[in-house]
């Protein structure tokens, strides 16, 4: 990734979601940073549970608050990057899980196009999620014209028409009229308990707000079996530029920022891709250039690890 430049003004975010630059933004750093947590060979893989719980409040924030009339997470973004979720076309899942599915789910998306007999989600915030006003599985159900997810979205339609207009249709094809149910699980992806195994897992756009990606690494080597499939999206980071990155920067909201070859690593030992892209996303924030390199994976868990 390109090093930030060190004469733009540095930016602090916290968890009010309040940005801060320049004298202020150095000063606030000066206090607070997320170094102390930085591995040289593998970036930020875990932090405490403080640092862990305040990213949290900024993400209830993000979505209770300031998000309060949206409608998806980008989550259309993520359908278009998986190829409109072309290597799960027409196949049946007989239990499918979404692992920090957030109030809107990409999961909705996927159901456009594959069978999932049974449905979980599950994120952290999931029951504060339920009172989001365009949260895709209020009562327990998803999709449907009539239940309350469609109901709860109707104040969002006059910022939102066309989107609206989407959303609803997609309700309808994956729920009818009344919706179908959903298993509702409120955990972190390192705690989650479950005797279920689940054929597909959905983690997408995940890593970053998480506390230890190795133990949920392992968490999903526990809940997949051989032949699962595992739908995957996230930010990848490179080791070399984290600690820099970090002396101009601080966001409270994503604590974690894991090093490509981990995540390469991890993939490559355990499942075979039916699909694997990446894309450099150009951002710039503050005065800063904020590249991304961002990658979309669809694979099957193999037999034997490597």
């Amino acid at each position: 990734m390109t090093k930030p430049d060190h004469d733009n003004a540095k930016f602090y975010i916290d968890e009010y979601i309040n940005i801060y630059e320049g004298k202020e933004a150095a000063r606030r750093l000066n206090d607070h940073s997320d170094r102390a947590f930085v591995d040289p060979q593998t970036g930020i893989t875990k932090v405490d549970a403080l640092r862990w719980q305040e990213a949290q409040r900024y993400e209830r924030r993000t979505w209770m608050e300031h998000g309060k009339y949206t409608l998806s997470d980008r989550n259309e973004y993520h359908l278009a990057h998986f190829a409109n979720y072309g290597p799960l076309r027409g196949a049946s899942f007989q239990r499918g899980i979404e692992l920090g599915c957030g109030p809107f789910t990409n999961m909705r998306l996927i159901l456009d196009h594959c069978r999932v007999q049974n449905l979980h989600l599950l994120d952290p915030l999931i029951c504060d999620y339920l009172a989001h006003p365009s949260c895709r599985y209020r009562g327990g159900k998803m999709g449907g014209l009539t239940n309350n997810s469609s109901l709860g979205q109707i104040p969002a339609a006059v910022r939102y028409p066309l989107q609206f207009v989407r959303t609803m249709l997609n309700a309808y094809r994956i729920g009818g009229f009344s919706g179908r149910p959903v298993v509702i699980e409120q955990s972190k992806i390192e705690d989650f308990q479950t005797t279920h195994q689940f054929d597909l897992v959905v983690m997408i756009n995940v890593i970053e707000h998480c506390q230890d990606v190795n133990a949920i690494f392992n968490k999903i080597l526990q809940i997949i079996p051989q032949g699962g499939t595992f739908v995957f999206h996230d930010v990848l980071y490179d080791a070399s530029e984290v600690s820099q990155t970090l002396s101009v920067s601080y966001d409270a909201g994503h604590p974690l920022r894991v090093d490509q070859a981990l995540v390469h690593r991890f993939l490559e030992d355990h499942f075979e891709p039916s699909m694997h892209a990446q894309y450099w996303i150009d951002q710039e924030f503050c005065g800063h250039k904020l590249p991304r390199q961002e990658i979309y994976y669809v694979g099957k868990r193999r037999t034997k690890a490597r």
